[in-house]
């Protein structure tokens, strides 16, 4: 049967070399070609399944996250102000050194200048001290000197002493008070001639009614011829001499009233010019008050380096007493104390629309490399409505401002905790969200999707 089945085998090559051009093959190639590689080719599938199944699985399991990287700037809530000169002249120093703590307002150095800076603090120290809307001011006048050397600002505190000066005068003299009283005085006088002078106008008209009576009576006795015409008209003269009293203490009356309603007005427009006067005073006194309390800022501002607030001062260069300065130049620094660590981020325009607040930041500064000091993690705060224009070397970019909370502070993933300084820079990896790797496999097969 085999025999059979070779010389078909045989007869077919001969066939095939008849029939086509290719070279003649061996039976051993002819056998190996003609096989079926069942075993391998099962293998093989079995394989390629295998592979298949765990790399959906590790594409599954595997999250690799999306991120969104900008550069950062680490700095506090509280940023520190440099302090430039406003003017040129020799520098002045007060006891303070690089590093010493200072407190709010504090005087750090001054720029030489006509003015004693000894009388200027103690002016500036009495007018913080000072209440222009006090009542009296007669305790404050003593406290003010009368001889300071102020430079420029002379004219400004004299002009506020001499109000203060005027003011304190007027309360002492008390003129409008004085004034006041005596008419005051003068009004209770009338008021006490006008319940006596009524008094007698009542006596006086008992008396009229009966020299009326009498008169009346022997009238009508007259007329009986009982009584003379002669005691007719010494009763008539005595009625008509009680009438004319009463009439004069009517008109007596009447000038009191006068005289008081006079002395009252008087009162009244002593009360009003006693008020314009006073108002205007206190008008000067607040005027040349907050006239010097402006020219001293501007003083301060122009000679003075002064703390804006509680810190420590640095000094910008090896600074000493009557080195020359020129306007413009930074002299001094002060850094604030107590203060919350930010992190500040330029993130370009593209992409920033996956950032959301609260999202997971991973920070990487510049000057401590993260392989061996690690990361610093913290969340995204706020972020800007509207972009600005970053210069970069290629050109410009939009980007918007991201604040970033930093809980933790400085300490970085490996319990590193790194000294603060202000202005490092930084990389900031904003994770936006956790991805799987299966859906970044798909992300192009999506879009084509969606897209049709």
């Amino acid at each position: 049967m085999n025999w059979k089945l070779k010389k078909s085998r045989q007869e077919n090559r001969k066939k095939e070399t008849n029939e086509s051009p290719l070279p003649r093959r061996s039976e051993e190639i002819a056998d190996i070609v003609e096989r079926m590689p069942m075993t391998f080719g099962r293998w093989v599938a079995i394989t390629v399944v295998v592979f298949s199944i765990l790399l959906l699985c590790f594409g599954w399991i595997i999250q690799y996250p999306d991120t969104v990287t900008g550069q950062i700037k680490i700095n506090s809530t509280q940023a520190p102000v440099k302090l430039i000169a406003n003017t040129s002249g020799k520098l002045r120093l007060i006891d303070i050194g690089s590093g010493k703590e200072v407190g709010e307002g504090d005087y750090i150095a001054w720029i030489q200048n006509p003015a004693k800076i000894e009388d200027i603090q103690l002016v500036s120290k009495l007018l913080f001290e000072f209440n222009p809307n006090n009542e009296s001011f007669n305790p404050y006048r003593e406290y003010f000197p009368e001889k300071v050397s102020l430079g420029e600002l002379n004219m400004k505190y004299y002009s506020f002493f001499s109000s203060l000066t005027n003011l304190c005068n007027y309360e002492e003299s008390n003129v409008f008070e004085q004034q006041a009283k005596s008419l005051l005085e003068d009004v209770s006088g009338q008021k006490i001639l006008l319940s006596r002078t009524q008094e007698i106008l009542e006596t006086t008209g008992d008396k009229m009614d009966i020299a009326k009576k009498w008169l009346e009576k022997d009238a009508f006795l007259n007329q009986k011829e009982i009584v003379h015409e002669q005691q007719l008209d010494q009763v008539r003269n005595e009625y008509l001499s009680s009438r004319q009293n009463y009439q004069n203490l009517e008109k007596e009356i009447s000038s009191i009233h006068i005289q008081i309603s006079g002395l009252e007005n008087k009162l009244k427009q002593l009360k009003i010019e006693q008020q314009e006067k006073e108002r205007q005073m206190h008008l000067e006194l607040l005027s040349s008050y907050h006239d010097l309390v402006d020219n001293i800022k501007m003083w301060e501002q122009k000679y003075v380096f002064k703390a804006p607030f509680a810190g420590r001062v640095e000094f910008l260069n090896f600074w000493v007493d009557d080195r020359f300065i020129q306007s413009g130049e930074e002299v001094f620094s002060v850094v604030p104390r107590n203060t919350n660590t930010i992190g500040q981020v330029l993130l370009p325009a593209a992409g920033a629309g996956k950032v959301a607040p609260r999202c997971k930041v991973n920070i990487k500064l510049d000057n401590y490399p993260y392989m061996e000091y690690g990361s610093i993690e913290g969340s995204v705060s706020s972020i800007s409505l509207i972009t600005r224009k970053e210069q970069i070397q290629q050109g410009s970019i939009d980007t918007y401002l991201i604040l970033v909370d930093l809980p933790q502070g400085l300490t970085t993933n490996y319990g590193e905790r790194l000294d603060f300084k202000y202005e490092i820079g930084g990389t900031a990896d904003i994770i936006v969200r956790e991805r799987r790797l299966i859906q970044r496999l798909f992300d192009n097969l999506k879009y084509r999707t969606k897209a049709k």
